[in-house]
């Protein structure tokens, strides 16, 4: 689990969660709950109830364990294994652009090319 990319989107994307939580029966604010407890604990998913982990599971963690790469060239063309690393996703908040290191490395080539 990454927790600066948690603690990054508890600070500066909240609406990340608030966007992924709407449409659905549930509260955001509960999500956000959630998130904040993961953090002040360490991300320990033991320490949660089963309302708890549904959230986690659904609305938190695919912002911090399971991002996907959006590819150079757009959905499906990515030239890594189509996962985001821990090291890139802070990088890719901020930047609103999610792409692994290999697709980091290959848009940065082309660019300058």
């Amino acid at each position: 689990m990454n927790l600066d990319a948690l603690k990054y989107i508890l600070n500066n994307r909240i609406e990340l969660i608030e966007e992924i939580v709407a449409g659905t029966q549930y509260d955001s604010s509960a999500t956000i709950g959630v998130a904040n407890f993961l953090l002040a604990n360490e991300g320990n998913l033991e320490l949660l109830s089963q309302a708890q982990k549904y959230h986690y599971k659904e609305f938190i963690k695919p912002f911090i364990e399971s991002a996907t790469c959006d590819g150079v060239f757009g959905n499906g063309t990515c030239t890594g294994n189509g996962y985001i690393d821990d090291e890139s996703l802070i990088a890719c908040y901020i930047e609103d652009e999610f792409l692994c290191q290999h697709c980091r490395y290959d848009a940065e080539r082309i660019t300058v090319d």
